[in-house]
């Protein structure tokens, strides 16, 4: 029991510290990633330093489609609690922008179509799969030179596909951007997570950008370090970063008994990774990681199985 409180408070703690460089944008961007929600993506579509001895890259392209995301996984279970858990996912997404008379005001929709399979705990009633499909909405606008606002809106589907009770879902962030000095940009606002464990949190956070070769991104929650390796002129950049994430999700499901529940799978991450930026939101990216805290839980009959660790990898290519 008081581990399970232990949990909650930290993964509270984590939460409430979302921030937020303008969230899931259409841009080239920076991401540690998260394999076990689209909802968490809070990709930076903002850089708040560019040197001027440097050529930056162009992230977007001059069209209404933006390109196109396929993403894959695959996490090992280290233990063998009930058999163990192991985890694959694979996601397709789409980027579209509409630029609101210039880039300052802009609105992105990303469609999106994620499936979650699950492997083992037979003793525990889970599905096979999981699915969750929804379209990410974002305004962003630049208010002046030292202040922006993002709003996000996405409403979704989450379930195994067998019921509609609770599936419907959506996902809200809004925030307030101070540039307040050329290289920080600090954040403040509230996220709405509609999810089974919590729902609506403070927002904040800070990106640091001391010179181009490095990024500090002490946000909430996927914190991340990232270091360029490499960069090909105004046509590509590598990054290398470390970072960590909350993964889970709720899902509406059909149990066998035939009755309907909530399914939340829940863990904590630490993870490092190599990404390749290129020139119109083009690129590739491989992370590999660390998970631990990982549990499920079913509302409706307060049941909840305890994981042991896990070891994943991740994959994705925009093009």
């Amino acid at each position: 029991m008081q581990n399970f409180c232990f949990t909650h408070l930290l993964f509270a703690f984590l939460m409430a510290n979302l921030a937020a460089s303008p969230a899931i944008c259409v841009a080239q961007v920076l991401s540690a990633r998260n394999p076990q929600s689209a909802v968490y993506d809070n990709d930076i579509c903002d850089v708040p330093f560019v040197d001027p001895r440097e050529t930056p890259i162009e992230r977007y392209r001059k069209s209404f489609c933006q390109g196109v995301e396929v993403r894959g996984g695959y996490l090992f279970d280290l233990g063998d609690n009930e058999g163990g858990m192991n985890q694959a996912f694979e996601e397709v997404r789409a980027d579209f922008g509409i630029p609101l008379g210039s880039m300052d005001n802009l609105i992105g929709l990303r469609p999106y179509f994620r499936a979650d399979q699950l492997q083992g705990v037979e003793s525990f009633d889970l599905p096979k799969v999981l699915y969750n499909t929804g379209l990410n909405i974002l305004h962003q606008k630049k208010w002046n030179p030292i202040f922006s606002t993002t709003v996000v809106v996405t409403p979704s589907i989450r379930s195994d596909f067998t019921t509609s009770d609770h599936a419907f879902r959506v996902f809200g962030l809004a925030l307030m951007n101070w540039k307040c000095h050329s290289d920080v940009t600090v954040s403040l606002g509230a996220v709405y997570f509609d999810r089974a464990d919590f729902n609506l949190l403070p927002a904040f956070g800070f990106v640091w950008t001391p010179t181009p070769e490095w990024k500090i991104d002490v946000t909430m929650p996927r914190p991340r370090l990232f270091h360029r390796l490499w960069k090909q002129g105004g046509e590509a950049e590598g990054w290398a970063y470390l970072g960590g994430s909350i993964g889970g999700n709720t899902w509406a499901v059909t149990r066998d008994s035939g009755l309907t529940d909530e399914l939340t799978i829940r863990d904590f991450r630490f993870m490092g990774g190599y990404e390749v930026l290129q020139n119109g939101n083009r690129g590739h990216f491989v992370e590999a990681g660390l998970a631990f805290g990982r549990t499920v839980e079913y509302e409706r009959t307060d049941s909840e199985l305890d994981l042991d660790a896990g070891l994943y990898f991740d994959a994705g290519i925009k093009f």
